[in-house]
């Protein structure tokens, strides 16, 4: 939804798919350079990092797998079967997944990995903050979002009365959980830091913060809301 002088609008095509493009670019991005940095990744991102660690399959496997297991659920959450928004998702869930991938290894190759751990860290806050960036912006979109911030989204006004901070950490509690499951076969953590307790206790803030300051006539349409 779009809000000029007090009204409501719904976003053109061209409207959509700017925020589409730009929101999954800084998702990627942000979560791209954050594996590079080895300083910490967001939950699910990390869940991937340690199930290929333990695994030796590539990352963007788990995140694919994820994503599409996460569609599933979102379904289940909204008791309807909405096979353009569970598409919507796959499309954006394995886009991402291929663009973390391509990011994280320009990243790598760069270097990234061999500077000092005190500049590695504030650019590693940085990656984690332009997720929560993308997350809010395709969110209030409502178009197309990656299943795991559509999850946030359900849960968030469904759930917990749109409180984003409790429903971004129920949502990472289950992808810490995924890590250490992944710990007990490879007995290592990856990606896995600063970063991440970052994402965990903060996230949800930044989500709060970009739906207040960037793009401020995006708004929420509250499309998840239960009817009274």
């Amino acid at each position: 939804m779009y809000i000029v002088d007090g009204q409501y609008f719904e976003l053109t095509l061209k409207q959509k798919l700017f925020f589409f493009v730009i929101s999954l670019v800084i998702n990627a991005f942000g979560n791209g350079l954050s594996v590079a940095t080895a300083m910490g990744s967001a939950p699910w991102t990390a869940a991937g990092a340690n199930l290929s660690n333990a695994t030796q399959w590539p990352i963007s496997v788990f995140l694919a797998i994820i994503a599409v297991s996460i569609a599933l659920i979102n379904m289940i959450l909204l008791r309807k079967i909405d096979w353009p928004r569970f598409f919507g998702n796959i499309i954006f869930g394995l886009s991402f997944s291929w663009l973390v991938g391509v990011f994280s290894k320009l990243f790598i190759a760069y270097g990234i990995q061999n500077i000092s751990w005190t500049l590695r860290l504030p650019i590693d806050i940085f990656a984690v903050f332009l997720i929560g960036v993308a997350i809010s912006i395709y969110q209030r979109a409502n178009w197309i979002m990656h299943p795991l911030d559509d999850l946030t989204n359900i849960l968030r006004f469904n759930y917990f009365f749109g409180n984003a901070s409790k429903a971004q950490m129920s949502n990472f509690v289950i992808a810490i959980t995924l890590s250490l499951i992944a710990f007990l076969f490879s007995h290592q953590l990856v990606a896995l830091g600063v970063g991440t307790v970052f994402s965990f206790l903060l996230q949800g803030h930044n989500i709060a913060w970009t739906d207040r300051h960037l793009f401020k006539r995006l708004v929420h349409g509250d499309v998840y809301k239960k009817e009274a």
